[in-house]
């Protein structure tokens, strides 16, 4: 499930940035917010390293606009 919610935030980045807009910074806000809760409930390395591979997916201009309000730790 890691990978697959991965993916979908990769696959949100990509649109995000690739065509700038509301819908698409609500739909990586909404990845973020799913990823989050998944990694609620699974043990600390895998959170961990959720985090760290959610971070770097994140452009910190991207971050900057995304509506929903997300760890800070995540922008790079």
């Amino acid at each position: 499930m890691l990978l697959k919610y991965l993916n979908q935030l990769e696959v949100a980045v990509r649109e995000a940035e690739t065509n700038p807009g509301e819908q698409e910074y609500c739909r990586c806000a909404e990845c973020v917010a799913q990823l989050e809760d998944y990694l609620a409930n699974q043990v600390e390395p895998v959170q961990r390293r959720g985090h760290e591979i959610m971070a770097t997916l994140i452009p910190a201009r991207l971050f900057a606009r995304m509506p929903l309000q997300v760890p800070r730790s995540l922008a790079l």
